[in-house]
């Protein structure tokens, strides 16, 4: 619907700043701070535990070089064998279905293709006809759709230029007021919207 065609267009109603705009901006701009400043404690949480645990396995490589390069070396080899059982039991296994699956799809799309071929080779113009009867549907029903649209903006343009005619200062106001409300109205909306995402 045009906007000059809405039947509260000639009686605006207030603009609710407050409600529509000052408190949903404060509100997402409160939760993205906090959300910043979680994200911030955590990082800084991670940075001082790795700091931690880097300098205490310098310190024990120091103090017990042998052991401690014994023991990484077994952690690497355990860690290594693991990566090497999960490629070995899920990774390949999957990958392989995923493979089979491939071939029948792709044997599947050269059957259907090859049938599509004769077909078409049998009777072209009943195979172009039935290729391009979606493409038609759509631009038939985008067509009509258009038209609508066209008249149906014409008559409301006619309204409105009937109304600037008689009363040009307050169809101006009306008009403004009215549009300033419906992105107010939409501003809402996608802040609202933010506010349940994050």
């Amino acid at each position: 619907m045009i906007f000059f065609d809405n039947q509260n267009f000639q009686f605006p109603q207030d603009l609710d700043l407050e409600n529509k705009l000052f408190l949903p901006t404060s509100k997402l701009y409160a939760q993205l701070n906090a959300q910043l400043q979680a994200l911030y404690q955590d990082i800084r949480t991670a940075l001082i535990d790795s700091h931690a645990l880097l300098a205490s396995s310098a310190k024990q490589l120091y103090e017990q070089p042998g052991p401690t390069l014994a023991a990484w070396y077994d952690q690497a080899a355990g860690r290594a064998a693991e990566l090497h059982a999960q490629i070995n039991e899920e990774l390949l296994p999957k990958a392989q279905a995923s493979y089979q699956q491939l071939v029948v799809d792709v044997a599947d799309a050269g059957r259907e293709t090859r049938l599509y071929l004769q077909n078409f080779m049998e009777n072209p113009e009943a195979a172009a006809a039935a290729a391009i009867q979606p493409v038609t549907a759509y631009l038939a029903a985008a067509t009509e759709a258009a038209e609508a649209a066209l008249v149906s903006g014409y008559y409301a343009l006619g309204g409105l230029l009937g109304q600037l005619m008689k009363q040009p200062a307050e169809t101006l106001e009306a008009s403004i007021h009215y549009l300033l409300s419906e992105l107010l109205e939409l501003y809402f909306r996608a802040v609202s919207s933010l506010l349940i995402q994050i």
